[in-house]
C-alpha cells in the first residue's frame, strides 16, 4: 500500500495492480476500502489496464481529516492520480463514488477519459431517511454490523470470506468518516455543473437493486449523460462481490470502446 500527499497534507493510501493504459480509478463505497474491489480486479486483464485503488480518507490505511467533502474527495483522487503519473483516468465509482467519480468528472474534465458508475448515484441531493442514517451510523466501529448492510442489499448470500474482508475493513473507520462521506453523497447537488461532462460513459445496474433501480439509474444517472450507456446485470446493489466476473467483462468491454476511439 502506498501514501499520496496533496496540499493540505493528508495522507491517501492506494494501490496499483497492473502495467497497461488506462489507468482506472476505483473508489469504494460507503463504509469500504480499495479491497472491495479484488475479485473484480482478479477477473480483469491487468496487461490492459493498470487498476488504481483509493481509499477516502479515513478508510483502508487513508489518514482522516475533516474535510470529507466533494472537494476534498476530487483533490485526494487527482493526487493519487499525480502520484502514479496518469495524465488522464477512467473513474470507477461504485455506489455513493459513483457520486464521486462524476463530481472529479467535473472538477477536472480533461483529466476524466472515461466513467463506469456501478450501482449508483445520481448528482442530485439524495432524500433518504432520518432513522435509517441514525441505524447505519450507529453501528460505527463494529464491522460485523456494518458488514451485514452490504449483505442486507445483495441478493444471494456472499461468501465468508469476503463478508469477514468487508467487516474487517468497516470496522476501522471511524464514525466522522463515514458521517462525511454520507453527507457529502446525500446532502450536495451539482446537476446543474454536470453538463461540463463529456467522458464516454457506462452505468452498470443490479436489476435487483433494492437501492438504485434500473427505473433511478435511468432517470437519475442516465439521462443528464447523454454520452451514457446502461448495462444491467442480474444482482443486486453488491455488483462488484456478487458478479464480479461479469462486471469485469462490462468494464473490459467498455475500455475496448475507449482503444479503439
Amino acid at each position: 500500500m502506498a501514501i499520496a500527499r496533496g496540499i493540505d497534507g493528508v495522507g491517501i493510501s492506494y494501490e496499483v495492480r497492473g502495467s497497461g493504459s488506462p489507468v482506472l480509478v476505483f473508489l469504494h463505497g460507503w463504509a469500504g476500502s480499495g479491497e472491495y474491489f479484488a475479485e473484480t480486479i482478479d477477473a480483469l486483464d491487468t496487461s490492459r489496464v493498470r487498476a488504481v485503488t483509493v481509499n477516502l480518507r479515513g478508510h483502508g490505511g487513508s489518514e482522516h481529516a475533516e474535510g470529507s467533502g466533494l472537494d476534498d474527495i476530487a483533490g485526494d483522487v487527482l493526487t493519487v492520480a499525480d502520484a502514479v503519473a496518469a495524465e488522464s483516468v477512467v473513474m470507477f465509482g461504485f455506489s455513493m463514488s459513483a457520486k464521486f467519480a462524476q463530481y472529479v468528472a467535473v472538477k477536472a474534465p480533461h483529466r476524466v477519459s472515461g466513467l463506469i458508475l456501478v450501482a449508483g448515484c445520481p448528482v442530485s441531493e439524495i432524500p433518504f431517511p432520518a432513522e435509517l442514517r441514525a441505524d447505519w451510523l450507529a453501528r460505527a466501529g463494529n464491522g460485523e454490523a456494518l458488514a451485514a448492510v452490504t449483505q442486507q442489499y445483495a441478493n444471494q448470500p456472499l461468501p465468508a470470506a469476503v463478508m469477514e474482508r468487508i467487516a474487517a475493513a468497516a470496522a476501522g473507520v471511524p464514525l466522522a468518516a463515514l458521517t462525511g462521506t454520507l453527507d457529502a453523497c446525500l446532502a450536495t447537488s451539482f446537476a446543474d455543473r454536470l453538463d461540463i461532462v463529456r467522458a464516454p460513459t457506462v452505468v452498470v445496474g443490479g436489476t435487483e437493486d433494492a437501492i438504485f433501480t434500473p427505473d433511478v439509474l435511468r432517470a437519475g444517472v442516465l439521462a443528464p449523460l447523454p454520452q451514457a450507456r446502461l448495462a444491467l446485470l442480474e444482482c443486486g446493489h453488491e455488483i462488484p462481490v456478487e458478479l464480479p466476473q461479469q462486471l469485469a467483462a462490462v468494464t473490459e468491454g467498455f475500455l475496448a470502446g475507449l482503444w479503439r476511439g
